[in-house]
């Protein structure tokens, strides 16, 4: 029971039955609408039918012989009106296919009553009962003198020789006409309608709801197919966003949903995906945050016990000399383990700035580059024009990357160039960091000077890292270097500090 209750409680099922309810209510209410009201309302409406007068005018010819006497001949009329026994069929449907018939019997549901030119009454053949349209009744009836004047204007409009009003029977009325067309009176009927019409209509509308019930399962069938087909590919798109879903959660947020539709499911994903790639550089970012934030913690921990240690095995050294001038032997050992710890201190250095370039410890990268030309150029000598944004838009491990690069360059430039000048030019073009350094020195020859040194594919490798590019060109006269980084928006814009090395 309950894997049943999950079952036609996912969203297919729920389409599917609403599909159902929908088409099946639309056709019940269309029934209602277009076939049972009017139905109602016809029942309950007077009733008119033209079968009466078409009844009437087939026995008013029998009774034109009798009329062309003067006087007319009452035993007669009497006689001819005793023999009509014959029933009038109604016809009543509210569709095509349904009908269904009545029959006024004259004498027995129906009152007859022959009239003369004049509008006295010559014979009369009554139904038993007065509700049934009785003689003294029928006299009195608002319709009656109505139709009466229609017969003997010998009108031919059925609606005038037939009257109904709310509550009373129907009364209808032709003329007798001889052969020359001269009215001599008139065949007036008078019945009441009501107990034999509303029962065919019941019948009607009885007869109706087999059909109504059908066309309705047939159109709830289709909207259950409607619904399947449409909760089917609800339901496949769905489940590609609850598979990327699930991926995210492990931590996979290369998954991507693919859903092209423009609708609000289509926008839904693309929404999606968005969030997952910014999620995705966020961990990266985080990843590399981490990476640097570790870098220095070990540079920390490197600068504040090793490095001292090493510095204070070096004092130590150094106060041992003094103690042995005396002793050449051990005077050599010491200063050879001064040596050795020297050499070990300057190590540390270069291992803590490995780590963590000092130059960009709480700084920008602009900043840290226009430090290290100054800085370079009080070092070497050589003049150096700095173009440097203030601010880069540009990642933490990329900002340590460029400054290598950037540094290894000017150091290139300062033991192999021989030059009198050098420039460094960064900017943003287009999201892109595009740094150039160029020198006035003599060049080199590129193809020896790729594979004699790891500086140059060094710095080729940290470009293609960051996803960039690194082009060299030199002739005589000077070298030129360009590099191409992609730039992004630092989403994480904690700067980490780093020691120092003083």
């Amino acid at each position: 029971m309950r894997s049943l209750r999950r079952r036609f409680g996912t969203l297919r099922w729920r389409l599917m039955l609403s599909c159902f309810v929908a088409a099946f209510t639309a056709m019940i209410s269309l029934a209602v609408t277009f076939v049972l009201v009017p139905g109602i309302i016809s029942m309950m409406s007077p009733q008119r039918p033209v079968s009466l007068v078409q009844g009437l005018q087939t026995l008013a010819p029998k009774l034109a012989p009798s009329l062309r006497q003067d006087p007319p001949d009452q035993p007669r009329l009497i006689a001819t009106l005793e023999t009509f026994r014959a029933p009038i069929v109604i016809t009543e449907a509210l569709t095509n296919n349904l009908h269904y018939n009545g029959s006024v019997v004259p004498g027995k549901n129906a009152t007859l009553l022959v009239l003369g030119s004049d509008g006295q009454m010559l014979a009369t053949l009554a139904a038993p009962s007065p509700s049934n349209g009785a003689l003294d009744h029928l006299r009195t009836l608002s319709g009656t003198k109505a139709v009466v004047a229609a017969a003997l204007r010998n009108d031919t409009r059925t609606t005038d020789l037939i009257q109904n009003e709310s509550g009373e029977p129907t009364v209808a009325a032709v003329p007798i006409t001889d052969t020359g067309g001269t009215v001599r009176g008139v065949l007036l009927m008078g019945t009441d309608l009501t107990p034999l019409v509303r029962p065919l209509y019941l019948e009607n509308l009885v007869g109706l709801i087999p059909t109504i019930i059908l066309f309705a399962l047939i159109a709830s069938i289709f909207g259950v197919i409607f619904g399947m087909l449409t909760a089917r590919g609800l339901t496949r798109r769905l489940q590609r966003l609850t598979s990327a879903a699930d991926a995210w959660s492990q931590g996979d947020f290369a998954a991507s949903v693919r859903d092209p539709s423009p609708d609000e499911l289509g926008q839904l994903a693309r929404d999606l995906n968005r969030m997952a790639e910014q999620l995705r550089n966020l961990l990266r970012d985080q990843q590399q945050l981490a990476v640097v934030e570790e870098r220095n913690r070990l540079a920390r921990d490197l600068h504040d016990s090793v490095k001292q240690q090493m510095f204070a095995l070096t004092m130590l050294v150094g106060s041992a000399q003094l103690e042995v001038e005396d002793q050449s032997e051990a005077q050599r050992i010491l200063a050879e383990a001064e040596r050795v710890a020297s050499n070990a201190q300057q190590e540390m250095t270069a291992l803590i700035q490995a780590l963590r370039p000092v130059a960009l410890a709480n700084k920008d990268l602009g900043a840290a580059l226009r430090e290290l030309c100054g800085d370079w150029q009080q070092r070497t000598g050589i003049a150096c024009a700095v173009d440097v944004p203030d601010r880069l838009a540009v990642a933490p491990d990329a900002e340590q990357q460029v400054f290598r690069i950037v540094q290894e360059a000017l150091a290139n430039v300062a033991k192999h160039s021989g030059a009198t000048h050098a420039e460094v030019h960064a900017a943003d073009e287009q999201n892109t960091l595009v740094l150039r350094i160029r020198d006035n020195g003599r060049g080199f020859d590129m193809a020896r000077a790729e594979g004699s040194g790891v500086g140059l594919s060094s710095m080729r490798e940290r470009a293609e890292s960051l996803g960039g590019s690194l082009r060299i060109s030199s002739a005589a006269g000077g070298t030129r270097l360009e590099l191409r980084v992609p730039l992004a928006q630092k989403r994480l814009t904690t700067r980490v500090g780093s020691p120092s090395d003083g």
